[in-house]
């Protein structure tokens, strides 16, 4: 398990020496890019070298076998997308193991809350053409007019340049912001049609270079990668400051129009598909806002999904049903890529909980508890604790808020055997000791897999608990029959004796060691151990 082989000292240092080479401010849509591959499961088939060696496979339109070590992780790290600085895919696999022994979401909040402002960097002067002023205009489709007017003359002069996507993102996108229409409310409208205007056309220019296909080849690839995140920066700014009131009719007219330009975005799918889909629901939940559009959008979807197997369009489509509160439809589509679904499933799960809709969470758990097998037997094998334990904590705060333990026990043994460490935890807080041992032999666990200060606290309660775990412990050493195993057969004996002695039945323990002792009889080296511990006269 990560939790106890992975060095927790090394595993802190490392997050802080990302923390230092990786300033939030900078490096922004590389770190959300990581811990977004994380959170959707596609990092897998992860493996622990020693305590600080760790590798694994991150997906991301291509397989990518990643590895790092703890000791430097800035320097110390292999993936073959051939970014020599880190890339999203270490960070994506750093994500995964600091989640399984620290709380992930800790750790990208300070991140993000401790990076104080970069001062800006002087930049040189670039000459630029001159370019037109957008003239004001009242619908979509003229200011898009406008757009491929002023780019047209931009391409003219500057695609030649090796470094056209960074003066894209950095000059042209000021020019085609510029202007715009009379009226004051809908100039945020319209500097966002400014950068999907520009996003369509890198991703166009990364399209041309066979760039969409994922695999690193160039510093040039690497910037236009960059580019596209800071153009999707701006989108998600601008979505985060629009303004909720002050909506007139004429920008309501707007907004709608804006729709389509929108949709097309989950076509553009070869990369970018979570920037993409974060985009796409961002804007339905901030500016299309009217149930009649959303209905509508759903519909056009599900046409789309019929036409084009796409997983964002059906993804896409579950978020805009549960927006309209229809749950039984959105958990349909999830099931149609239920690996994909899952992180999606408990970010809702977490926004129902988190916003005190108590009532809103009821519905959409009345049919998302019996997804839950659906979910576990789609996931692979090594997402499926982590997913069980994700909702599971959910459901923990929901269930003591509203004093529904019992369900939530339910839901542990649902949950199994994916659950059985926040089980046991459940069990252990209640004081029903003996159900806690129950589970674990059930898990086939035994002493040596356990905690010692936690056996010791048990002992203390009560030593005829921890009994049946070192005599497990003791049969399987015995049964991989080497000198090393035996000498830890006899190391757990000696617990047994203890255990025994305080419990004052040594009578018991003295017949146990004699027939274990007469059926290894042919076992000379064990029985050598024996002797050496003391457990034989």
């Amino acid at each position: 398990m990560l939790q106890t082989a992975i060095s927790k000292p090394l595993l802190r240092k490392a997050a802080a020496e990302l923390q230092k080479e990786l300033p939030f401010s900078i490096f922004k849509h590389l770190i959300e890019k990581g811990r977004n591959l994380s959170r959707f499961g596609l990092v897998y088939n992860v493996v622990v070298k020693d305590e600080h060696h760790v590798e694994g496979e991150v997906a991301d339109q291509t397989a990518h076998r990643v590895a790092f070590d703890l000791t430097d992780i800035v320097r110390r790290h292999r993936c073959p997308c051939g970014t020599e600085s880190l890339c999203p895919h270490v960070l994506a696999l750093f994500f995964y193991v600091y989640g399984n022994v620290f709380d992930s979401g800790e750790l990208f909040q300070r991140w993000k809350q401790g990076e104080s402002k970069q001062p800006r960097q002087r930049q040189t002067r670039i000459e630029m053409p001159t370019l037109p002023p957008a003239e004001p205009a009242e619908s979509v489709d003229q200011w898009r007019n406008c757009f491929t007017e002023t780019y047209a003359e931009f391409e003219a002069s500057i695609r030649s340049h090796d470094n056209w996507p960074y003066r894209s993102a950095h000059h042209l996108f000021p020019s085609l912001a510029k202007g715009g229409p009379k009226s004051v409310v809908a100039r945020p409208l319209y500097r966002f049609h400014a950068a999907l205007f520009l996003l369509e056309r890198l991703f166009e220019y990364g399209k041309e270079r066979g760039w969409h296909q994922g695999i690193f080849g160039s510093y040039g690839q690497f910037s236009w990668r960059q580019d596209i995140n800071y153009i999707a920066d701006e989108l998600f700014k601008l979505l985060e400051r629009f303004p909720s009131e002050r909506r007139t009719p004429q920008l309501e007219q707007l907004i709608e129009q804006t729709i389509p330009y929108v949709r097309e975005l989950l076509q553009t799918t070869e990369m970018f598909a979570l920037l993409i889909y974060d985009l796409y629901t961002a804007a339905w939940e901030v500016l299309f806002t009217k149930e009649e559009w959303r209905r509508q959008e759903k519909e056009q979807l599900l046409h789309l999904t019929r036409q084009e197997r796409l997983p964002l369009a059906f993804l896409a489509a579950a978020h805009l049903a549960f927006l309209l509160e229809d749950d039984e439809e959105a958990l349909a589509l999830y099931r149609v890529f239920p690996s994909g679904a899952a992180p999606l499933f408990v970010e809702w799960m977490e926004r129902f909980i988190t916003d005190d809709r108590p009532a809103r969470f009821e519905s959409f758990w009345a049919h998302g508890k019996q997804e839950l097998p659906h979910y576990l037997s789609a996931l692979p094998e090594s997402e499926r604790s982590k997913f069980a334990n994700e909702v599971c904590r959910l459901y923990e705060s929901y269930a003591k808020r509203r004093n529904k333990l019992d369900e939530y026990e339910e839901l542990l043994k649902q949950c199994m055997p994916y659950s059985a460490n926040r089980y046991v935890f459940f069990l252990y807080h209640q004081g029903r000791y003996r159900q806690m041992i129950d589970l674990y032999l059930l898990a086939d666990v035994t002493a040596h897999e356990m905690d010692p200060q936690f056996l010791k606290t048990l002992e203390k309660r009560d030593p005829s608990l921890v009994l049946p775990l070192y005599h497990r412990a003791v049969m399987r050493f015995v049964r991989a029959k080497n000198r090393e195993s035996y000498r830890m057969a006899v190391h757990y004996l000696k617990k047994l004796r203890a255990c025994y002695r305080s419990m004052k039945q040594m009578t018991q323990w003295e017949a146990y060691i004699e027939q274990l002792s007469a059926r290894t009889v042919r076992m000379r080296a064990f029985h050598e151990e024996l002797r050496k511990g003391k457990m034989l006269p």
